[in-house]
């Protein structure tokens, strides 16, 4: 199967557009999911983001997703609408370069400074209620442009398990499709074959990124490596894909930061390589099977 691999462009150290899609071309990448790091949609006209598409695929790149990954948990009920706000208006741009998918978490993202803890200034519920209501003006907007909205389950966000997973799925509907990123459930102990099958059609993007630890902070309890250096399941993971008729993209999604500022010096286009290397090796488990 000549499927998509695509690469995250997040935290790619301000690198051109123009040097990111050169170098994974050169590394054997069919595919860059764009982010909000190269596109603001309040301030840039959606124009700005089909001219990186057009950039992507005069080098060969599909862009499968933009991920937009907002945090809606928080008490400043200005900052949320703007994040709505850039929600909407990233779908709309998304949309309009024919970008067919588009990724988003609940929040709080843990990983940005300045983020709320569930149960401090926001009640639990309260959180659930931000976040269900910004998802849902997110969907409104996404069936009305033709883009799929995926609810990436992520580490620290109030879906961070399969059960709150499914609790915001059944909340929001059928509609709502999800971006699998098993790294994540390394740390929930989630069965992510299992979980591939329930969800099936469901499943809009997979995430190729691995990890080892416990639920906690990045870099304290637990850390993201490369696919195949942690404890997911890839054989399974790639035997339920295949049996769900998954032919979607699947994304390197690079987080392994200790690795590239030491043992790379920093070298982003070599983490990327060195990523697609072990791509490769990842799928040959799914050969074998």
């Amino acid at each position: 199967m000549n499927r998509v691999i695509s690469y995250i462009a997040a935290d790619v150290e301000g690198m051109d557009p123009q040097q990111l899609v050169e170098t994974l071309a050169d590394a054997g990448y069919t595919g860059i999911d764009w982010t909000l790091e190269q596109f603001d949609p309040l301030n840039e006209a959606p124009g700005a983001l089909r001219e990186l598409v057009g950039l992507a695929e005069t080098a060969g790149l599909a862009c499968p997703q933009l991920m937009i990954h907002q945090d809606y948990v928080t008490s400043d009920p200005e900052l949320w609408e703007e994040r709505v706000q850039i929600t909407e208006r990233a779908l709309e741009a998304a949309a309009a370069a024919g970008i067919p998918t588009a990724g988003v978490v609940t929040g709080p993202n843990r990983w940005v400074p300045g983020w709320e803890r569930p149960g401090e200034t926001l009640s639990e519920s309260g959180c659930w209620d931000l976040a269900i209501k910004a998802l849902d003006r997110a969907l409104l907007t996404a069936n009305r442009v033709g883009v799929r909205l995926c609810l990436e389950p992520c580490w620290g966000t109030l879906a961070a398990d399969r059960y709150w997973a499914e609790y915001a799925l059944a909340r929001l509907g059928d509609e709502l499709a999800v971006t699998i990123d098993p790294s994540h459930f390394v740390m929930t102990g989630d069965d992510v074959p299992a979980m591939i099958r329930a969800w099936a059609s469901r499943i809009g993007h997979v995430h190729l990124k691995d990890a080892f630890g416990t639920p906690g902070m990045d870099g304290q309890e637990f850390c993201f490596l490369l696919p195949g250096e942690g404890r997911a399941d890839w054989s399974g993971i790639l035997r339920a894909l295949d049996e769900i008729g998954y032919a979607g993209a699947m994304a390197v999604e690079f987080e392994s930061f200790t690795l590239r500022s030491n043992a790379l010096g920093g070298d982003v286009a070599a983490g990327a390589r060195l990523a697609r290397r072990l791509v490769d090796g990842v799928m040959g488990l799914g050969a074998k099977l």
